[in-house]
């Protein structure tokens, strides 16, 4: 009898020791959800949403290097003013584009910073380590935008409405106008391919307004499968002097695009924000012909009223997808600030990784 009343008392026991065990089991931790990237295609390709909003972002950029080499050394293949023979710029660019859809149109906020090494061969720009280089970090473009209204800091509408002056590195060397300013504006786009813009500038450096009255310009566009069509005039309050130029793209062929443009100022003896060559007119030209889908020959050739003539040629190839290898040839005549108002050949090589 002692005996089967033990036995009753263990077995009790032990099945107490298993419900406490039931009734506090281990917990196991389970890992929190991952969070991942939302692709917004309705932009083009590398937006996405930015998490828990309906914003969408892309984050792009290049990292370039370029190597100019010059003819002597009264030339000036950099266009510096400083007469070297040779020249190098390191370049990192980070470009942000932020969007969303609003009732008023399109959101949007782009910035873009430069961040430049350049090494001169000129003893005029030794730093004060007595080294020949030059650090800038800067920002290029700075500006938002609802719908056709813009407001911040870019190139000048003078110079973008009608686009840059080709597909060459040194496009700017005979000057078709101004770039970063501070500016307002606004752009009326129709469904026939017609736009139209107006803008008040502030200038910069000497040209920068000093009163309540603002540079002022104006262009429309028209593009249409053959190519297109712009014109542009502007008004230079601080000098009291205007500017215009007039462009026509023509698609010739799927592989082959010529343009030409012309420009006229008021007063070639005052100096113009805008119509920034010499005399009181000048004349653009040039094209790209694509000898595949990685390789296309650039060119561009400009001559103006004070017998200035710049011509440029280069073959740009991606040699894989977002790597570019650009060699290109430069020769001026007579441009002032470029080998001393004289004749002068020059080389470039760019080397570029776009993401």
């Amino acid at each position: 009898m002692r005996k089967s009343l033990m036995l009753a008392a263990l077995a009790a026991s032990t099945a107490g020791i298993g419900s406490a065990y039931a009734a506090d089991p281990t917990v196991i931790a389970e890992p929190e959800p991952a969070e991942f990237v939302k692709i917004c295609d309705v932009y083009g390709v590398g937006f996405f949403y930015i998490p828990g909003t309906e914003t969408c972002l892309r984050l792009s950029g290049y990292v370039r290097y370029d190597i100019g080499v010059g003819k002597n050394l009264g030339s000036d293949v950099d266009g510096d003013g400083l007469g070297d023979t040779y020249y190098k710029r390191a370049r990192f660019a980070l470009k942000t584009d932020a969007r969303s859809q609003t009732e008023l149109g399109e959101l949007r906020a782009y910035a873009q910073i430069n961040f430049d090494r350049d090494t001169n061969g000129s003893i005029w720009n030794y730093n004060t380590f007595g080294s020949p280089v030059a650090d800038n970090l800067y920002i290029n473009h700075v500006y938002m935008q609802l719908g056709g209204f813009r407001v911040g800091m870019t190139d000048s509408v003078f110079t973008t409405l009608t686009d840059y002056a080709g597909n060459v590195i040194n496009d700017w060397l005979l000057g078709y106008g101004p770039f970063r300013t501070n500016q307002i504006s606004y752009t009326y786009t129709g469904g026939n391919g017609f736009a139209a813009t107006v803008a008040l500038e502030q200038g910069a450096g000497g040209y920068t307004i000093d009163n309540y009255v603002p540079h002022v310009v104006g262009g429309v566009s028209l593009t249409q499968g053959w190519g297109r069509a712009m014109a542009v005039a502007a008004y230079d309050s601080v000098n009291e002097v205007w500017a215009g130029k007039a462009r026509v793209d023509v698609k010739v062929t799927d592989m082959v695009t010529l343009w030409a443009m012309a420009g006229y100022k008021s007063d070639k003896n005052v100096p113009n924000y805008y119509g920034n060559w010499e005399g009181s007119w000048a004349v653009w030209g040039g094209g790209t012909a694509k000898v595949n889908e990685k390789t296309s020959l650039n060119m561009q050739l400009a001559y103006d009223a004070g017998k200035e003539f710049v011509a440029v040629a280069n073959v740009s190839r991606e040699v894989v997808p977002g790597f570019y290898v650009t060699p290109e040839l430069v020769y001026t005549s007579k441009i002032g600030y470029i080998a001393n108002g004289k004749g002068s050949v020059g080389g470039f090589l760019r080397f570029e990784r776009d993401f």
